[in-house]
């Protein structure tokens, strides 16, 4: 049975540029709910890390709109 990764915030120490996604499922995307590199400036390999409370109610509300 597919169990979907955990919620993660990609950041990238060159530019500042961060992303909170949380996957819906096992098959992930690149550029949607997995980076590799920084899509503002191609900087690799990027910070991962488990959101905090604000980036976890951030990413809950533009769910809502």
């Amino acid at each position: 049975m597919p169990v979907a990764p955990p919620t993660s915030t990609y950041t990238c120490p060159a530019c500042h540029w961060s992303k909170t996604v949380q996957p819906r499922s096992d098959c992930m995307f690149v550029g949607v709910d997995y980076f590799a590199e920084c899509p503002s400036c191609g900087h690799a390999p990027l910070g991962a890390s488990s959101p905090n409370f604000l980036q976890l109610l951030a990413l809950q509300m533009r769910k809502l709109w």
